[in-house]
């Protein structure tokens, strides 16, 4: 048993020396030993150790560094895990702060879905409910997920969903399409009563590893919005949008 126990306090250390390039990516074996508390020549014996396992590499100057096959374990751990399993937390920290519902809405079959939700204090009422479809043409999350589209396939997507019965876009497709573009440079949208009628909602993209997977929406009461509460709303569904990209790996 003893014996055993020390294996295990060695494998911790080893694993806390290894978290330590979180704080510093490029270390000598000193500074390891001081971040995490153990001898010098402890420090040494698993630095050795982790390089003969391929998990970090001398970087020069007596310094080293992580290698690329802690990339590949963090890509696996990701390819484990839900986009809404990562999501849904950031989702309930910005409902919080906003006070305020916020949506997850991707793309599924080529059309906008609400995949989730998170309810508000303040019930707010909405026409679409988690599993349903979104207007292709018409709010601030349509907006961004036909900027996500090559620009050569708007304009037939647009002429698709107004074949299928949607409303044209209200500034005339031209212009849709100049909003769209506006859009796409700022990867973030806003639209007022275009989906319901007294809600305003702003909209942001979310990327994994540089590819557009949906966006995060925040719809409110129109009539409690000025421009001093647009910004905040916008601020803090971009910021949201940015953390949750980066955690994803963008």
């Amino acid at each position: 048993m003893p014996a055993a126990k020390t294996g295990a306090d060695s494998a911790r250390r080893a694993i806390d020396l290894l978290f330590a390039f979180e704080r510093a990516p490029l270390a000598t074996v000193r500074e390891l030993a001081e971040a995490v508390e153990i001898p010098v020549p402890s420090a040494h014996r698993y630095v050795a150790m982790l390089r003969d396992m391929g998990l970090v590499e001398e970087a020069g100057r007596s310094q080293y560094r992580l290698t690329m096959r802690v990339i590949a374990l963090g890509q696996a751990a990701r390819r484990a895990t839900t986009l809404i399993d990562v999501i849904r937390p950031f989702m309930q920290a910005l409902a919080e702060e906003t006070q305020e519902t916020v949506l997850l809405v991707q793309p599924i079959a080529g059309l906008p879905v609400c995949t989730n939700r998170i309810e508000a204090p303040r019930r707010l009422r909405l026409s679409f409910e988690v599993g349903q479809y979104l207007p292709p043409l018409r709010g601030a999350s349509a907006h961004l997920l036909l900027a996500a589209q090559a620009e050569e396939d708007r304009l037939s997507y647009i002429e698709e969903a107004i074949t299928r019965g949607e409303l044209a876009p209200a500034s005339g497709i031209e212009g849709f399409l100049e909003e769209v573009r506006r859009d796409a440079g700022r990867g973030w949208a806003v639209s007022r009563e275009e989906i319901d009628e007294g809600v305003w909602s702003a909209a942001a993209s979310i990327q994994n590893e540089g590819a557009f997977v949906g966006t995060l929406s925040v719809p409110c009461p129109a009539f409690l919005m000025d421009d001093e509460k647009a910004e905040s709303i916008i601020d803090a569904v971009r910021k949201t949008a940015q953390q949750i990209s980066e955690t994803l790996g963008s």
